[in-house]
């Protein structure tokens, strides 16, 4: 089945990014960026990556959110700040992007703007947050910075972190069963 990378929150470290993506470029069948990279939106790294627009970036070339539809499993992707992601006690506040996921239909949910790396079922849908590689906030800061790839299984959703050097972060991995979500 299906890999996805995952990456949010940059904030104008184009190398790593640039780094990220050539490492994960061949072994995955879709890219999202979820906001804040600082770049233009037709600025090349983007090439058949799908990006919304954060609140730090400033091309209005970016969407605000997007629906996509990867190996049967529909994602909600935005940066979460027109969400309120960041109005919560503890990891975010998942309210306002649920209640868009479920207009269209998602099964994921992928969103940054908190730097906060981790996932939660919420409302029968997975939320993910890759946390940001260049600024990371929360009780996973300590790793220099994170992103994330999701593994679509027949049965499950498998969602791994990795730091900057792409090792992987196991206290962060998360299964879910496809039974859990809508």
């Amino acid at each position: 089945m299906g890999k996805i990378l995952i990456v949010s929150d940059v904030h104008g470290d184009r190398a790593i990014l640039v780094d990220i993506l050539n490492h994960w470029r061949n072994q995955v069948d879709a890219i999202f960026y979820n906001g804040d990279s600082e770049l233009a939106a037709d600025d090349s790294v983007f090439d058949g990556v799908s990006t919304v627009i954060g609140n730090r970036d400033s091309d209005v070339n970016f969407v605000e959110a997007r629906s996509t539809t990867v190996d049967g499993v529909t994602f909600f992707q935005t940066h979460g700040h027109l969400y309120n992601a960041r109005d919560f006690i503890g990891w975010a506040n998942l309210t306002d992007m649920d209640q868009a996921a479920n207009e269209a239909q998602a099964q994921v949910v992928l969103f940054g703007h908190t730097h906060q790396a981790g996932t939660q079922v919420y409302d029968h849908k997975l939320f993910i947050n890759p946390g940001s590689t260049t600024l990371p906030m929360g009780e996973y800061a300590s790793f220099g910075g994170s992103y994330a790839v999701l593994s679509i299984e027949p049965q499950q959703l498998i969602v791994d972190f990795y730091n900057r050097q792409h090792q992987e972060l196991p206290v962060l991995k998360a299964v879910v069963n496809r039974d859990q979500l809508k």
